[in-house]
């Protein structure tokens, strides 16, 4: 180099405020993209909150079974209702009136009331005059029977086995006849022992109105309870948990329309007066696993009996029949489905609800696990992380 030329000067870059401050203070300067950030503490308290929210619903099905059943109760009974309200909702035409969804939902729930209250009118005199009947023309049927029986044993050369059977059979017919009617009391003094559940099952059209009508007001008064950094993710989680819902209302539906109207044709081949009335009943009972199937057989059995024993026998068959096939093939599958779960799942599903709450909780079962693998799912997400975590703290420009 010519010691008369002068040095080349390159031009100095401005220091980054970061670079500054790290070389006033002495430490080393922070990788671009590692700077801290609080993405990461707020979904950590996000799962934190969900971990406590829990182990509360936990200690409530634990502490107050009854109460988490009515409040289950309740909210797949605004699911099952929210079309409704919704079709009633739209205006008529493009500029007719437009209903509010609470002047909707009242709407429906007094109509639901209504019809359910006329039903219950309507069938228990008629269950009442049936039972009666049956009680009062039992033990001439047993003693019918009896007599058939052993005209039967003398044709055919089985005396010597029928004989001894016929009698213990006539002897409890005098004892049936006296104890029925206190058998009879005794169911009926244990349904009145149950009045305060009527009375707590009076609550789920109230409850279900407010979910119906006011649904925003009650999401957020709930989150209030919630610390606000979980917020953004327990609505998330919501919404995971609206779709499964909502898919699991779509399937119980197509169950109950198949069962419902598979039994009334059934039951109208086989000659039944009422085979219209017993298809609706037993489509909404459907909506209770195994109560629901008791309480339709002994509507049937009951409504046969005004015919002749042979034809409620048979109706209680065919109900039987048609009851295992569907839950055996249309239900695991149908369910399965729109829930994307395995029969196996579904059918375990139904049968921990029984085992939590006890009969009333198998209609609660299903939900229940599908609700659990929204929420798991929603949870291991790893787009869903990573999202939380860009939203929370935008990444740090890149210094020159």
């Amino acid at each position: 180099m010519n010691p008369h030329d002068k040095p080349e000067v390159l031009p100095l870059r401005p220091a980054s405020r970061a670079q500054s401050d790290n070389a006033t203070s002495g430490k080393t300067p922070v990788r671009a993209g590692r700077a801290p950030s609080h993405g990461k503490f707020r979904a950590y308290s996000a799962r934190t909150a969900i971990l406590w929210i829990a182990v509360v619903v936990l200690v409530l099905v634990w502490v107050v079974r009854d109460l988490v059943l009515l409040v289950g109760y309740s909210v797949l009974l605004a699911y099952a209702l929210l079309p409704i309200v919704a079709a009633i909702s739209r205006p008529l035409g493009r500029r007719g009136p437009r209903l509010s969804r609470g002047v909707s939902a009242a709407v429906v729930m007094l109509g639901l009331v209504t019809v359910v209250g006329w039903l219950v009118a309507l069938a228990v005199p008629r269950v009442a005059e049936q039972a009666a009947r049956f009680a009062s023309g039992a033990p001439e049927a047993m003693t019918r029977f009896a007599k058939e029986t052993q005209a039967y044993g003398v044709a055919h050369g089985m005396s010597a086995w029928l004989d001894p059977a016929i009698e213990d059979l006539r002897a409890s017919v005098s004892e049936l006849s006296q104890n029925l009617a206190g058998t009879l009391a005794g169911w009926a003094g244990k349904g009145l022992g149950g009045l305060g559940h009527v009375l707590e099952l009076a609550l789920l059209p109230l409850l279900a109105f407010y979910l119906l009508a006011e649904s925003t007001a009650v999401q957020v008064s709930a989150l209030r309870f919630v610390p606000e950094a979980a917020h953004s993710e327990i609505v998330r989680l919501g919404r995971a948990v609206d779709r499964a819902l909502r898919s699991y209302v779509r399937g119980q539906a197509i169950v109950c329309v198949v069962m419902g109207v598979t039994v009334g044709v059934g039951l109208a081949l086989l000659g039944s007066p009422v085979a219209l009335l017993l298809g609706l009943l037993v489509g909404f009972a459907e909506l209770v696993p195994y109560l629901g199937f008791l309480v339709a057989a002994i509507a049937i059995a009951l409504a046969g009996l005004g015919v002749s024993p042979v034809h409620a026998l048979a109706g209680v068959g065919a109900y039987v029949v048609i009851n295992w096939m569907v839950g055996a093939f249309v239900t695991p599958r149908v369910m399965g489905r729109y829930l994307k779960m395995h029969p196996f799942i579904v059918t375990v599903s139904i049968l921990a609800g029984m085992q939590i709450f006890g009969p009333a909780g198998a209609l609660l079962g299903l939900p229940g696990a599908a609700m659990i693998q929204a929420v798991v799912g929603e949870v291991t997400t790893p787009a869903s992380i990573e999202h939380e975590g860009a939203s929370s703290n935008p990444p740090a420009a890149r210094p020159e």
